[in-house]
């Protein structure tokens, strides 16, 4: 458990509060809308930021001309509610913006629920269009300019974490037979792909920095595949063959002849496995073991569930 609070946490605190000081400046009448536009739009990149803000703004431009639209018919009308919201979602799915659909529908009723009596639905639609913007630009604002997230950084951890673990699982499972923790190779891919799509989306890269996402790229793909394969090196050593369970059963002399057969290809399967994640992490830069030290073709008399 964390007990730390994070700068994400700390900076929507304080956009939330340069949002209440704006809209006091600006004399908002509804400055909790502003906020709510802040909270939304707070997210762990500035793209990200700016992508949560354009789905809201579309939501709200989309919301707020349905009910202004409903609100001049009937305010508050149950009917009304319910025809308006199927219509603020037709219309979000038809302009492909699913994402500001539940936006868009609260907009609308907060139009046609709030309304105050002889307060105009035109110009209280206008007002949560400006709230919305206000709130915003003021989580953008504050996540570019505080304390920026510095996802290359990360990333660049995160390369040297995940190189590390598929170096120390290979010597593990090839080298020295032992039991590896695959899933934490897993959990170390899932972090550094992770940096990748967030560095990859933030704006400012350069062109040559467009090319070292690309290399990137390859060799989280690269990663993918050694462990896909050490998976199955694994499955081979560790889980055992249904065929190999025969000797109670028929000729013994038939049944031996199957389990060598059987075992000189799972040999045969086992060392082109081990053999293609040798060559990809030479290829990778990565230390390994010398060649000799490999087992090419471990003793499958001598694992669990395999012995004769």
């Amino acid at each position: 458990m964390r007990w730390t609070i994070g700068l994400r946490n700390l900076k929507t605190g304080l956009a939330i509060c340069i949002c209440v000081i704006v809209a006091a400046l600006l004399r908002l009448e509804y400055p909790f809308y502003a906020a709510i536009a802040t909270i939304i739009s707070m997210e762990n990149s500035v793209t990200n930021s700016f992508t949560a803000g354009k789905h809201r703004t579309m939501g709200t431009f989309v919301g707020a001309i349905v009910g202004a639209s409903f609100a001049l018919v009937a305010p508050g009308n149950a009917i009304y509610c319910a025809i308006g919201v199927v219509i603020v979602i037709y219309i979000c799915n038809v302009l492909k913006w699913n994402k500001s659909i539940s936006i868009g529908c609260i907009v609308f009723l907060a139009i046609m629920l709030n309304l105050d009596v002889g307060e105009g639905p035109m110009f209280y639609g206008l007002n949560r269009i400006t709230d919305t913007l206000i709130g915003i630009a003021v989580a953008v604002v504050v996540n570019l300019v505080i304390f920026p997230p510095k996802h290359e950084v990360y990333l660049q951890k995160a390369r040297k974490a995940a190189a590390k673990k598929v170096a120390e699982v290979f010597d593990q499972v090839v080298e020295r037979g032992e039991t590896a923790n695959l899933k934490g190779l897993r959990d170390e891919l899932n972090a550094l792909e992770k940096y990748y799509r967030l560095c990859k989306e933030e704006f400012h890269l350069t062109k040559d920095q467009n090319a070292t996402m690309e290399q990137i790229g390859e060799e989280i793909e690269s990663y993918r595949h050694i462990y896909e394969h050490l998976i199955i090196v694994w499955r081979l050593v560790n889980e055992p063959h249904p065929v190999l369970h025969m000797h109670d059963r028929g000729d013994q002399s038939i049944v031996g002849s199957i389990d060598e057969d059987i075992s000189q290809r799972i040999d045969i399967v086992y060392n082109y496995h081990v053999n293609w994640i040798f060559n990809e992490l030479q290829q990778l830069g990565l230390p390994v073991p010398l060649k000799e030290r490999i087992h090419w073709a471990p003793d499958l008399q001598q694992l669990p569930g395999r012995a004769i």
